[in-house]
């Protein structure tokens, strides 16, 4: 009988205190640097020989502050997550090195299993697959969106995963984010019901698929399973293409809105600019009468002046103009 191999995980002490828990944190850390070739400055860690009873706060938390820069950008509470998995007994830990992942791992199998079930129904068929959610009935539409539901549970699980492994692999999982998942994987259910019947507009029956034995010379009836896939691997993608279909009807009535006050703004304008225009042509005749008056009088050049510049505060005159064509007539 071979001897067992002394394990090098690090035992988790049960009801420790706070300054053990720092200190147990601590040695994961410098585990994980170890292991994972960083050069590690001795004097940092050497209070660590110590025993964690005569270790004083301050040097503890110095010791804590320098191995997190250390494990960055792994988080060290997802560290201690690990080396409480690799403690625990859970005969699933294969999974996953956490939970959420076994959790999650577990439900890919399941839908891929059950996609793989109802596939093998006689219900689910070439010609079923391609109706819309208001032309089956009965039993063979029930199995029709189980087929579909698996399909998008697939896709969602399967993002849920490779979001997760991304993230576990550089240790940087943080558990408060757990909920986003399984939010996410609901709302990727939904999208891919969405998206598979909301096309089903596009996808008509075809002829050749009516005749199993022609069923390979057309592939519409796999665009609704992978429709479902998409929406559940992307929700944010329905959600976009919602988004775009309630812009689009909204602009068919506020553009032609905008262009009713657009066009009233414009004959608005158009309106004031003939009044002022109306206007200045009048003050401009009375000008020239008054001026005609005043000449026949025989006034003095000042009085003319000021009455020559009041009429050019009403005329605009044209940079090309010269000024001979408005200087004002000479006195008789």
């Amino acid at each position: 009988m071979e001897p067992q191999k002394p394990s090098t995980d690090i035992p988790v002490p049960q009801n420790e205190t706070l300054k053990g828990s720092i200190y147990h944190e601590c040695r994961i850390m410098l585990d994980y640097v170890l292991k994972n070739g960083k050069q590690v400055d001795v004097q940092q860690v050497a209070p660590l020989e110590q025993d964690e009873k005569t270790l004083d706060s301050a040097t503890l938390i110095g010791v804590y502050n320098y191995l997190a820069e250390q494990v960055k950008p792994a988080l060290p509470g997802t560290l201690i997550l690990f080396a409480k998995n690799k403690a625990s007994i859970n005969r699933f830990k294969f999974l996953g090195p956490l939970p959420i992942v076994r959790q999650f791992m577990a439900l890919c199998i399941i839908s891929l299993v059950a996609l793989i079930a109802t596939s093998l129904s006689g219900t689910v068929n070439i010609n079923d697959i391609q109706m819309s959610m208001l032309q089956g009935a009965g039993w063979s539409q029930a199995m029709r969106f189980l087929f579909l539901m698996s399909a998008a549970s697939v896709g969602a699980g399967f993002y849920a995963l490779f979001e997760m492994n991304n993230y576990i692999s550089a240790g940087t999982f943080d558990t408060k984010y757990s909920s986003t998942y399984w939010s996410r994987y609901v709302l990727g259910i939904v999208a891919g019901i969405l998206l598979s019947e909301l096309f089903v507009v596009f996808i008509g029956p075809n002829e050749q698929t009516k005749d199993s034995t022609m069923a390979l010379d057309s592939a519409t009836y796999l665009l609704k399973p992978i429709l479902a896939i998409l929406g559940g691997f992307s929700a944010s993608l329905v959600y976009r293409i919602l988004n775009r279909l309630i812009s689009a009807v909204e602009s068919i009535f506020t553009g032609s809105a905008n262009q009713m006050i657009a066009q009233k703004q414009q004959e608005f304008d158009l309106q004031n600019q003939a009044n002022e225009q109306q206007l200045k042509t009048t003050s401009a005749q009375n000008l020239l009468a008054l001026k005609a008056t005043l000449i026949a009088n025989k006034v003095p050049q000042s009085v003319l002046d000021q009455v020559d510049t009041a009429l050019g505060q009403i005329i605009t005159v044209p940079p090309s103009a010269t000024p001979s064509s408005v200087a004002p007539a000479p006195a008789k």
